[in-house]
């Protein structure tokens, strides 16, 4: 019995003693066993398949470092499922899931909270969010009765942020497997939350959709009391459920909020839109619906303070106060700006075309702004894309008339019409007819119907691209233009036409087969308050002609003005410039006039031409009246010649005090009275042309040949006009000076009036100097006053008018007859051209090109070659001709039929010597440039021809000789001795006297043009930047003062910034066309020759030598870039560049400072 109840009694206290385990809380569980729950079933690991987890208990993760899981779906991951039972996790300090990518993926939660959530992220992660960071192309998303609460997630590196899920995206590509992704958000909720991003930020979801596959339902949530705040400076992007939504669809129904704080730093939320959404970027298949209504859908092509219509009509009508307008996609409409709206379109990159009337009105008192890229079109006749009544600016945009086609009442008119005021800037314009111009400025003929606007239109261009029209920009009636910059090109009349009153600043104008400027109209009665044909020219680039005034039955007025203060042209514009101004040489073949400064009491009076016949001995008498009847023409007609005054304006510059005091005493020795008097130095420069000769065939005189002689006249005179000079007599002002034939390096226009009878068809002027070609010129033959009219830049001699038809076409075909491009055409006036090359295989030169049945081969277009070819029917094939490389023999192959022949260099001791080109025909100029060590100088230099006897050398400088190519082979002799003179006081250690570089680094260190990169070292054999070369110029031009450069990695206060804005400016260098100039990337030696070559042009030194410079003769000269082919030949030829190794250049190869030290001496010691 005893023992009954002893057992009892210690039952009873084992039980209790069990009771406070067995009914006490259960504890929670930590962030490895949270882990292990995953684990255990591979969720979302490679090749898991569909899983569950189950969360068993609440789980405390706080000073837990959570790894976000991934769902590997692209490798045979399924769908987790997360049966939260109503579990929180407290203390998360990253997502619960980085997401997943691909596959039948996908991630469902259920009735899980998370509790005092603590992320910071400085990536620029996709998406951040509690639950979900990224979800990319997942079938399946699923968060049901799921909670976030008293949580903070920052993000600094850009991230879009929601508190449930960062980012979503399905994948839509057809031909990769779609994969659409649905997300669907239920009964959830976030309280008590701050989320703070720089992107995107959302309550629930920071960014919804970023792939048209995307679909999104978000249901019965509820977020309170939550602080909501971007840091993104673009769009309004924040919202309570979405921050943006994103191409896809979201839909959000029965959505509770309320405490809420949403904000965006510096912007405003848009006024009238729900607080649930950020932004909407709709696509094709983009929609937003609240509640079943929809906010935007794939119906909606505009979108006003993120709220969408249907209409670029309804958008205009419910913007307000400067609001912005935002095309979603194409769109056809007549739109209207009316009086009282002011509003900013964004093209957005898309297309607005009209449907029958002006594409864009802009009514008096309305103002509109365009930005962005995108095209306004024009298909009807007579209507435009812009026309503006109103104020008008222009920041972007293609503007376009695609269906005009020139013809007169089919479809044409101008592109853009101006009533108003604009300002237009980074614009395409375009206009394919000739019939209306491209952009009219004010009235035309102030028809009544067309004054609607404002009185005086006023249009600024401050840059664009303008293209195509009768003209392409007109200033019409009662207008006023001011253009600042912008390229404009016109192919039928002109490329700027002047009515009213124009200033240019700026700008290309090419005209180059029609006029460049236009000043012209009917400037008479009731016209000529309206049409005051004023034009200002204060800089710019012009191709083509300049013309003022117009004809009216047969008659030219010579009305208006032109007034040209600055500016580069094709043609001389003295006659046009300002007071003051003169036309003078640029030196820029492209635009060789510019304008410059008239001295003081010089005039330049050109005055057409003198006319005579040459020796007539021994000629016929067919022939002698055919030369008299040639000169007849000229004699009684008018020549004119464009062109000489700009001649005449290089020989007034040179006139200085002295020789006006010198020819001021001449003048009262010759009994003129100076007092009280000005003296003025008339510069008359005209043209001698004396007839030498004439074919004559059959009574019709079939050719003619002058010689054309620039002359100038100067005259001292104390008359005030060239008309009250007098020479003789009681009334005697004036004595002629001496006249001088100029050395003429700019175009010289022509018309020369041709002898009654003369053969007009094929027309050609045939130019010889010295009894060798020049080559040919094309013609304009003019039927009404029979004249030809040729332009020449080429130096004046013998000129020959005669019918040339010769033509031929030819097809470049490679080694193994394969087409190198399309068939080229040539004429006489590509006599003398260079025919392409083509890449030689290694060890082998390329030396031309044969021709079937020709003998020879040739680089060049010779006349005798063209008529061979011109002979045959069809189109010629050549083909070209290698040779292997050589380093010996007397002769190098043939170049347009004719031999050339090699240069040689002997060994040399303590120096170098280089001789270029190392081939060449006879009569060739060879450059011989020496490069002694340092502590040596020149003892002997001796050229010998194929006979041993000595060729003539001509002393350039120090370093520099050229001599004159003969029929043999030569060889070239150079002998150094050590020099006496002091040693220089510029010490490096790491340089020594017997270095070939060490006299140029002597040299550039004395000038101050390099420094050492220490006290004692120099470091010749270290690289040097890009930066470094344009300072050392800028120094050499003594720093001037420029603006700040205008390339995004130039820093302003670095060391090199000046220079480069400086070298930026004067087109020394360019960058690399993306706005990056690299200022610290290694510069190479072709970008070093040619940065000296822009240079040598910026300073107008002759930079002609390299033209003839043969480069092909070193083993890598099909490696130089193209753009340095130019440089690299003028490097070689002036001696600035000597190769290396003997025959290469190494044009790829990074310049060593002992290289460059060498290249700026050799510019500065033998560039002039």
């Amino acid at each position: 019995m005893k023992r009954r109840l002893l057992s009892a009694f210690l039952a009873v206290m084992m039980v209790l003693t069990m009771a406070p385990v067995a009914f006490a809380a259960e504890e929670a569980g930590n962030g490895d066993t949270l882990k292990k729950l995953f684990t255990d079933v591979k969720a979302g690991e490679s090749g898991s398949g569909n899983v569950t987890v189950t969360i068993d208990k609440d789980y405390d993760l706080t000073d837990y470092d959570w790894t976000a899981l991934t769902v590997d779906g692209y490798n045979g991951a399924g769908i987790v499922t997360v049966e939260g039972n109503n579990h929180t996790i407290t203390g998360l300090n990253t997502s619960l899931f980085a997401g997943g990518f691909a596959g039948t993926s996908g991630i469902v939660i259920k009735d899980l909270t998370l509790d005092n959530v603590s992320i910071e992220d400085t990536t620029n992660e996709q998406g951040i969010g509690a639950f979900i960071n990224n979800v990319d192309s997942m079938p399946k998303i699923e968060l049901n009765n799921c909670h976030l609460t008293d949580s903070t997630i920052t993000s600094t590196g850009g991230a879009r942020v929601g508190g449930l899920i960062g980012w979503t995206s399905g994948y839509n590509k057809q031909d990769d497997g779609p994969v659409d992704t649905y997300i669907t958000v239920t009964n959830c909720s976030v309280e008590n939350t701050k989320i703070t991003a720089a992107g995107s930020v959302g309550g629930i979801i920071g960014h919804a959709g970023a792939n048209p596959a995307t679909f999104h339902t978000f249901e019965n949530n509820t977020i309170t009391n939550c602080t909501l705040n971007s840091t993104d400076n673009g769009d309004w992007r924040v919202g309570v459920v979405v921050g943006t939504a994103n191409v896809g669809e979201v839909a959000l129904n029965n959505t509770t909020e309320s405490g809420n704080t949403v904000t965006q730093t510096g912007k405003t939320a848009p006024a009238g839109q729900s607080n649930l959404y950020g932004r909407f970027v709709p696509g094709t298949t983009g929609k937003l619906v609240i509640d079943g209504t929809a906010v935007f859908d794939s119906s909606i092509v505009a979108v006003v303070d993120n709220k969408g219509y249907k209409t670029l009509a309804d958008a205009v009508a419910a913007a307000q106060g400067g609001a912005t307008v935002k095309l979603l996609k194409d769109v056809t409409e007549d739109v209207v700006i009316p009086a009282d709206k002011t509003i900013t379109l964004d093209l957005n990159g898309k297309k607005l075309t009209n449907k029958t009337g002006h594409t864009i009105t802009v009514e008096q008192g309305a103002t509109l702004t365009i930005n962005g890229k995108g095209t306004v079109d024009n298909v009807t006749h007579q209507k435009t894309t812009i026309y503006n009544k109103g104020t008008v600016t222009l920041n972007g945009g293609t503007y376009d008339r695609s269906k005009e086609d020139g013809i007169g009442g089919s479809n044409t008119y101008y592109t853009l019409l101006n009533h108003g005021t604009m300002t237009v800037a980074n614009v395409t314009v375009n206009n394919n007819g000739g019939y209306s111009s491209l952009f009219e400025n004010g009235y035309f003929n102030q028809k009544p119907e067309t004054k609607n606007g404002i009185a005086n239109p006023i249009l600024t261009i401050n840059s664009g691209n303008f293209t195509g029209g009768i003209n392409t920009v007109k200033n019409d009636d009662d207008a006023t233009m001011i253009i600042n910059d912008g390229t404009f090109a016109n192919y039928a009349q002109a490329a700027f036409q002047n009515h009213n009153i124009a200033t240019i600043n700026g700008g290309t104008f090419d005209g180059s087969t029609v006029y460049a400027i236009l000043n012209c109209g009917v400037c008479e009665g009731d016209d000529a308050e309206h049409d005051k044909h004023q034009l200002f020219i204060n800089d710019g680039k012009f191709s083509g002609k300049i013309r003022k005034g117009n004809d009216k039955d047969g008659v030219h007025y010579d009305f208006g003005s032109i007034a040209i203060k600055g500016g580069y042209f094709t043609v001389d514009p003295t006659t046009y410039c300002a007071e003051g101004k003169t036309g003078v040489a640029s030196g820029d073949k492209k635009y060789p006039f510019t304008v410059g400064d008239i001295v003081n009491n010089v005039k330049v009076v050109p005055s057409g031409s003198t006319v005579s016949t040459g020796d007539m001995d021994g000629k016929s008498d067919v022939v002698k009246n055919a030369m008299e009847t040639a000169r007849d023409a000229i004699g009684t007609r008018n020549t004119t010649i464009e062109g000489l005054a700009a001649v005449g304006s290089i020989e007034a510059t040179e006139i200085d005090s002295d020789e006006v005091e010198y020819e001021t005493e001449q003048l009262k020795k010759q009994g003129v009275s100076v007092e009280g008097k000005t003296v003025t130095f008339y510069i008359r420069p005209y043209m001698g042309i004396t007839v030498m000769d004439a074919t004559v065939e059959n009574n019709v005189i079939t050719s003619v040949t002058y010689n054309i002689v620039p002359q100038i006249q100067k005259i001292v005179s104390t008359a005030t006009s060239v008309q009250d000079i007098r020479f003789n007599g009681d009334n005697k002002n004036a004595i002629r000076m001496n006249c001088q034939v100029p050395e003429v390096t700019t175009p010289i226009t022509l018309s020369l009036p041709l002898p009654t009878g003369f053969a007009t068809e094929n027309l050609k002027v045939k130019h010889e100097k010295n009894g060798k070609l020049v080559g040919y010129h094309d013609t304009t033959y003019n039927t009404a006053d029979n004249t030809i009219t040729f332009t020449n830049d080429k130096g004046f001699s013998t000129f020959t008018v005669l019918s040339d038809a010769r033509s031929t076409t030819i097809q470049f075909t490679d080694k193994d007859n394969h087409n190198i491009g399309s068939a080229k055409s040539y004429g006489p006036s590509n006599v003398n051209d260079a025919l392409p090359t083509t890449a030689a295989e290694s060890g082998y030169v390329f030396n031309g090109w044969k021709f079937e049945g020709i003998d020879g081969v040739y680089t060049t277009l010779t006349d005798e070659l063209l008529t061979k070819l011109a002979a045959k029917s069809g189109t010629v094939s050549a083909t070209p001709d290698f040779s292997k490389r050589s380093s010996g023999g007397s002769s190098g192959g043939s170049s347009s039929g004719k031999t050339t022949y090699k240069v040689t260099t002997s060994a040399v001791n303590n120096g170098g010597v280089n001789a270029s080109p190392s081939s060449a025909e006879k009569g060739a100029t060879i450059t011989i440039t020496l490069s002694p060590d340092k502590g040596y100088k020149l003892d002997k230099l001796t050229v010998t021809d194929g006979s041993g006897k000595t060729v003539s050398t001509v002393k350039k400088s120090d370093t520099v000789y050229t001599f004159t190519m003969p029929a043999s082979a030569v060889k070239v002799g150079v002998s150094y001795v050590k020099a006496t003179e002091t040693p220089s006081e510029t010490k490096f250690n790491d340089v020594s006297a017997n270095d070939w570089f060490a006299s140029a680094v002597d040299y550039v260190t004395g000038k101050g043009m390099m420094n050492g990169t220490a006290d004692n070292t120099f470091s010749p054999k270290a690289n040097t930047t890009r930066g470094m070369v344009v300072t050392v110029l800028y120094r050499l031009e003594n720093q001037p003062s420029t603006s700040a450069a205008s390339f995004t990695d130039v820093a302003s206060g670095a060391y090199y910034a000046n220079a480069v804005a400086w070298a930026n400016a004067n087109g020394i260098v360019s960058g690399y066309g993306s706005g990056k100039f690299g200022p610290n990337d290694k510069v190479t030696r072709e970008q070093l020759a040619a940065i000296l070559y822009r240079y040598a042009q910026y300073k107008k030194y002759d930079v002609s030598v390299g033209e003839d410079t043969n480069i092909l003769s070193y083993d890598d000269a099909q490696s130089i870039s193209t753009y340095a082919i130019p440089a690299i030949q003028w490097a070689c030829g002036a001696g600035v560049v000597t190769g290396k190794s003997g025959s290469k250049l190494d044009p790829k190869g990074n310049a060593t400072r002992a290289e460059v030290a060498a290249m700026l001496m050799r510019f500065c010691e033998n560039v002039k």
